[in-house]
């Protein structure tokens, strides 16, 4: 079988389109391609073979009924020795290599780069500490309260003069008391005063409550602790201080029995000592509200007088407690707020 080529003609001034006659030689090796393999090759096995003078005829080929692809071209290449490297438009731009591992070759180290491994994080050492059983079940129950009880809230600015005024009386008698002890006795007061807020939520129900069993949060090593005083309308500051610094003392060595933190009418945390300015609590069930108190400031009153206030939010069950006796029982808290002297 015989192929005839057709040069195309040179334009005016006999000078072909490719420099020193490249048409001629490029048709030659082509036609030389073609004549020696006796099938077909598509026009990217012609050029690899035309390009690197190769004998299609000499290649094993893979492709369908025995024909030539540019895949087995490629392999010819790669894997026969002295054949002319492939040109970077077939296999693509040559990536160099990191300076590391030419200095390793210069030196005649030639083992394979090391593995891939994460880097080491920087900063310090840490370890990851288990939950105790103690706040597990505290999340637990907390987690309870805040999705199945429907928590409102109450803000309300406490003034606070008369109660540092009572607190350094009693200090100038050697009787310390702290700030929270005040803000207990009048949560007390209140509750007995306002009895609808001093009411559990059990059975599906509201169920009023004849004692006043004031809760205390205590922040200890295996989580927050709330050791109720009992009673707590009935004493006086300095009482509530006593029985605040005992509870508190017991629930940090672990030493609280149940009834001693079971129960409860109402609850009281305090994280004004802390900077806090306000937030709001988490309500322990059966309990139907609880008292967050934040840290004192000064501001000035309607009348323009600077005087001490502190944020107290009213955290209340609204199945039990009603916005109406949550407004009456903060103004009465308020007001015991500023009659210390009853607790003295």
């Amino acid at each position: 079988r015989s192929l005839i080529v057709r040069l195309p003609r040179p334009p005016c001034g006999g000078r072909s389109f490719l420099p020193g006659n490249s048409v001629v030689g490029a048709a030659s090796r082509f036609v030389s391609a073609n004549v020696a393999y006796n099938r077909p090759l598509s026009p990217a096995v012609k050029l690899l073979v035309t390009k690197h003078s190769l004998d299609a005829q000499s290649i094993p080929a893979t492709g369908p009924k025995g024909r030539l692809l540019k895949g087995d071209v490629l392999q010819f290449l790669l894997s026969s020795p002295g054949q002319a490297a492939l040109p970077s438009s077939v296999l693509g731009p040559t990536i160099p290599a990191p300076p590391r591992f030419k200095q390793a070759i210069s030196q005649g180290r030639t083992q394979s780069p090391p593995s891939l491994r994460p880097a080491a994080p920087s900063g310090p050492a840490f370890e990851d500490v288990p939950n105790s059983g103690m706040r597990n079940v505290i999340a637990k129950r907390l987690t309870e309260s805040k999705t199945n009880v429907p928590h409102s809230y109450a803000v309300v600015e406490a003034p606070m003069d008369r109660v540092f005024e009572a607190r350094k009386l009693l200090k100038s008698k050697g009787e310390a008391v702290s700030v929270n002890d005040f803000i207990v006795a009048s949560v007390a007061a209140s509750l007995a005063r306002v009895p609808e807020v001093n009411v559990r939520w059990e059975g599906g129900q509201a169920v009023p409550l004849d004692v006043v069993d004031i809760g205390v949060a205590v922040a200890t090593d295996g989580g927050l602790l709330v050791p109720l005083i009992r009673n707590a309308h009935r004493l006086s500051v300095a009482e509530i201080s006593a029985s605040t610094k005992d509870l508190a003392t017991r629930a940090r060595e672990r030493k609280l029995r149940p009834e001693e933190y079971q129960g409860g009418s109402f609850s009281v945390s305090n994280l004004g000592m802390f900077g806090i300015s306000s937030f709001t609590a988490i309500i322990n069930p059966p309990q139907a509200a609880i008292l967050a108190v934040g840290r004192s400031s000064l501001k000035y009153s309607g009348d323009g007088k600077p005087q001490n206030v502190v944020s107290a939010t009213l955290c209340f069950d609204s199945r039990a407690i009603s916005q109406e006796a949550a407004g009456r029982w903060l103004g009465v808290f308020t007001g015991a707020l500023n009659a210390p002297e009853l607790f003295l």
